[in-house]
């Protein structure tokens, strides 16, 4: 599968904190510590619960740009969630869900101005969508009340890196660096950093990549079999057809916060897969439907 890169992934947000990557690095989060002994006497499409307890990402190891320590306490998101096996097992990205089901996960880059976000919101209300957004840390630190409404109307919350540099271009050092703070960043918000991990500017992950993601306790890298090109504002008509143009039962859609053509191209897009019989469910309601996902051949 190849997709073209995200071209604001060519540059990192201008949000990192003044302290630079150095200060504050976490130690190591360990979100799912103790949880692979577990999973491997699951079957293949089980589910277990995630801990609230004793595996919370430490936010008190990272700071903000004002140097503040970022509080990971008790949240009415911490509440126990179902992991699919799949998620707590290493291996290659997931590009897409079973494709026996008749669920799509419509999944977001969470950056750019809140009120778009907010839009975006009352578009799913309105459609009874449930959606995953991968947030940029910094994103999340500077609008956790938007991560908290999302997280309240039944979306999920996943990691897309703390400041969105392109990640195939970035050391082993570095690249931890980026999904550790983002982890805490959303360990924040939801009280946990979760299991879901996206990487920033580029659709599937590299060795490196994984080792980082591993290394704050995310087994799986998520990546997406459609893209609606949403990034290049090519307008509202030209997103729904993107999408049109080859989503089906399993797929995973990359869509992206900050624009407004999205807002405009969304209850388009949920009109479509309501005619296509498809419903649009978070990456891990998706990815708990029996069946194989499809997995990248590296």
């Amino acid at each position: 599968m190849t997709a073209p890169p995200d071209p604001e992934s060519d540059r990192p947000l201008d949000l990192v904190s003044a302290e630079g990557p150095s200060r504050g690095l976490p130690r190591r989060v360990a979100v799912f510590a103790g949880l692979g002994a577990a999973a491997a006497g699951l079957a293949a499409c089980s589910t277990t619960s995630a801990p609230t307890s004793g595996t919370t990402a430490r936010s008190s190891e990272a700071t903000g740009s004002s140097g503040a320590t970022a509080s990971a306490g008790p949240s009415p998101h911490t509440s126990q969630t179902q992991i699919p096996h799949i998620l707590m097992t290493p291996g290659p990205d997931i590009v897409a869900g079973p494709r026996s089901s008749g669920e799509v996960a419509l999944t977001f880059h969470g950056a750019g101005d809140p009120s778009i976000a907010r839009a975006v919101l009352a578009a799913l209300a309105a459609h009874q969508a449930e959606v995953t957004v991968f947030t940029v840390g910094t994103w999340a630190r500077q609008h956790p009340d938007v991560v908290h409404a999302l997280l309240g109307a039944g979306h999920d919350v996943g990691n897309h890196t703390w400041s969105h540099q392109p990640m195939r271009s970035l050391s082993a050092a570095a690249a931890r660096v980026e999904v550790q703070r983002g982890a805490h960043a959303v360990a924040a918000v939801r009280g946990s950093a979760g299991a879901l991990f996206r990487p920033s500017g580029t659709p599937t992950s590299t060795a490196t990549i994984r080792a980082a993601a591993a290394s704050a306790g995310y087994h799986r890298c998520i990546s997406y079999d459609v893209d609606s090109l949403d990034y290049t504002d090519p307008g509202s008509t030209a997103i729904v057809r993107n999408v049109e143009a080859t989503v089906r039962g399993g797929s995973i859609v990359s869509l992206h916060l900050g624009h407004p053509g999205t807002v405009a191209a969304l209850p388009k897009i949920l009109d479509l897969l309501t005619q296509r019989g498809l419903r649009a469910v978070t990456i891990t309601r998706l990815l708990a439907h029996p069946g194989e996902p499809v997995l990248a051949r590296s």
